[in-house]
């Protein structure tokens, strides 16, 4: 097995910093803690709903939070 070159081994950081793919799940549940953060208790999102679900995981998870605003995401 020959060792990498230099350039094998180098990162591209244009493509990891490249835009992503918005992940809504993640999205929800970030704006579900800030939600508990900011004293908002109004779900968003269809009863039901899996982004419903994750708003509420994230909201749960901030109540359960010893800081939840340092840890805020």
């Amino acid at each position: 097995m020959a060792a990498k070159t230099v350039k094998e081994r180098r990162l591209d950081l244009m493509v990891l910093l490249s835009p992503q793919p918005v992940d809504d799940l993640w999205e929800a549940q970030k704006a579900g803690w800030r939600c508990f953060v900011m004293g908002n208790d109004s779900p968003s999102g269809r009863r039901g709903s899996r982004l419903r679900a994750a708003w509420q995981r994230g909201y749960n998870a901030a109540s359960q939070s010893r800081d939840p605003v340092g840890l805020m995401l």
